[in-house]
């Protein structure tokens, strides 16, 4: 028999092992062809640094915030670790970072403008200070203002999403329980939790 011929109907797949300069580079035939297996972690923290100035002032242009853009920044590099499946090319590790700079941006913007709505809506529209009112009414205004910013500021991410979805865009329980895949009991747990905080933050 063939030695050769047996090998090839064992397996569709073969591994060849190529040594350069006392290195070895690892290659996998596969179906569409020869491709170099996935990127170490090394590398991948590698194209980071390389790129990690690009990124930088991608958010720092979406965000307009250089201390907000570096702190995503950070946020990116303590995610690298979760990239799935390893990349197999620059290309990719490049366009997840990327794509995760965007994401991140995108739920930031969208939480500053919730917490604006937020404070819009129990502060009654009155976001700055009236400089005509009393010195009394200006100090209220500026205490109640900080008071309602914390109690916010507090809430967890969903607890602040039920309330913005109930008080902002009129959603029903049920409607805030479909939008984001909860129990309706949960959200009216959350909501309840949510107000009672905030009444709190306004009484005292």
């Amino acid at each position: 028999m063939n030695h050769s011929k047996t090998l090839v109907h064992r397996t569709n797949q073969r591994t060849w092992h190529a040594f350069s300069f006392g290195i070895c580079h690892v290659w996998q035939l596969g179906i569409g062809g020869w491709s170099r297996m996935a990127f170490s972690e090394h590398d991948i923290y590698r194209i980071f640094i390389d790129h990690r100035p690009r990124i930088l002032g991608f958010l720092q242009q979406r965000l307009r915030c250089p201390d907000t853009a570096a702190d995503l920044i950070q946020d990116i590099y303590l995610r690298l670790r979760l990239l799935k499946p390893p990349p197999n090319s620059e290309g990719e590790v490049r366009a997840w970072l990327y794509a995760v700079a965007a994401n991140l941006s995108i739920d930031y913007l969208r939480a500053e403008k919730r917490h604006h709505d937020l404070l819009d809506h129990y502060l009654g529209g009155a976001t700055e200070v009236d400089v005509s009112a009393s010195p009394e009414r200006s100090a209220q205004a500026r205490d109640d203002w900080r008071q309602i910013e914390s109690a916010l500021a507090e809430l967890p991410d969903l607890c602040a999403d039920i309330l913005y979805l109930s008080r902002i865009e009129g959603l029903s329980h049920a409607e805030i329980a479909a939008r984001l895949g909860i129990s309706l009991s949960w959200v009216e747990k959350q909501l309840a939790r949510a107000l009672l905080q905030c009444r709190q933050a306004l009484d005292t």
